[in-house]
């Protein structure tokens, strides 16, 4: 280990750390019991609770729950607009991360939906995945029809182009910010976080693969962003910063290059999750939307 790696892993969050050990001793001594490790860590989402500054969206939102597959999923609303914007946050958030947009879009006279997704926030369970996320975006644009735009951050984005491929739900606008473009990409960007080995990682993804065909009768890779951009004709807005370090810059040029009606948005020095709040990308997102 170089004196650089030696200082990256002494700033990994302890958790990390150990999550990170135990998966290069599973790797070294069962290739099976890590490969089942790590699927379920991918499963799991790591959902801290609510910070102060989401506080008073929380407070704001007309709050409600309904049952989505046999769990109760939390369900927040701003405003009473004749049409929605869906805001759909990423791994490991919640609805409220995104809750800074529902004023100015209610201003615009719009609606604003959002949901904490399984395993998320308030909502019930422990695990969560693509294909289900993909079923319950469906559910919400059929609850809450007409929807004018959806916006997506990170997972968030990327379950939103597959919903939209999958299920053809008509939508005016789309927002994608941060988001990763191939599954492929997802894959190994996990494997890279937990320190799976490249062997365990491919017995990872056939296992996940497997799982949801004979579950769910889909597989995960024909919900791979780069798989389905083509056939998306709604005009996009894509946002991405350079420096991004859990969703590469070049996933956004993906999709830039990728779908027919595309503007792009590169940031720099915003990162994951500031660009969300940046001034200048909350005024271009809603701008966008109100077109």
């Amino acid at each position: 280990m170089t004196a650089n790696n030696a200082k990256s892993a002494a700033k990994q969050p302890l958790a990390l750390r150990i999550i990170r050990g135990i998966t290069a001793l599973l790797c070294r001594v069962s290739p099976a019991l890590a490969t089942r490790w790590a699927d379920k860590l991918f499963i799991t989402p790591n959902s801290p609770q609510r910070p102060a500054s989401e506080q008073p969206y929380y407070e704001s939102a007309d709050k409600s729950s309904y049952v989505f597959e046999g769990r109760r999923v939390a369900l927040y609303q701003w405003g009473a607009g004749e049409q929605t914007v869906l805001l759909v946050h990423g791994w490991g958030s919640r609805g409220t991360r995104l809750g800074h947009l529902a004023e100015p879009l209610n201003l615009r006279g719009y609606r604003v939906v959002t949901v904490d997704f399984p395993g998320h926030g308030d909502s019930d369970g422990k695990t969560t995945n693509l294909p289900e996320i993909v079923e319950l975006l469906s559910r919400l644009h059929a609850d809450f029809a007409p929807v004018h735009a959806i916006v997506g951050h990170s997972f968030g984005g990327m379950a939103t182009v597959a919903a939209l491929h999958k299920h053809r739900l008509p939508v005016e606008r789309v927002v994608l910010i941060a988001a990763p473009y191939s599954m492929d990409y997802v894959f190994d960007q996990f494997a890279e976080t937990i320190s799976l080995t490249p062997k365990v990682r491919e017995r990872l993804a056939s296992r996940i693969v497997e799982r949801f065909e004979r579950t769910r009768q889909v597989n995960v890779y024909h919900l791979s962003p780069d798989r389905l951009v083509a056939s998306l004709a709604m005009p996009f807005l894509v946002i991405h910063d350079k420096e991004d370090r859990e969703v590469a810059f070049e996933q956004g040029v993906g999709f830039a290059q990728g779908l027919p009606d595309v503007e792009f948005m590169g940031t720099e020095g915003l990162g994951h999750r500031r660009l969300l709040r940046d001034e200048g990308v909350v005024k271009a997102l809603i701008e966008f939307i109100a077109q």
